[in-house]
């Protein structure tokens, strides 16, 4: 994931990047946390998966936070 945030924030030049996910999913939640992104919200039975409503989280870093790692 390290070299795709660096290719849109050096390459591509983007002010922010947005990942959207599960919010079940905690392995990819700590993935994105692990690279410094944030959770910015939380969108309760937001989507309809396999017959049920599940909520949706987003996180977010913007170019200024990245570090480079």
């Amino acid at each position: 994931c390290r070299p795709l945030l660096r290719i849109a924030f050096k390459t591509l030049e983007a002010h922010r990047v947005c990942g959207r996910l599960d919010a079940a999913n905690v392995a990819s939640a700590r993935v994105l946390e692990k690279l410094g992104m944030r959770r910015e919200a939380l969108f309760r039975e937001n989507e309809f998966v396999k017959g049920e409503w599940t909520d949706e989280a987003v996180y977010a870093i913007l170019a200024s936070e990245w570090t480079g790692d």
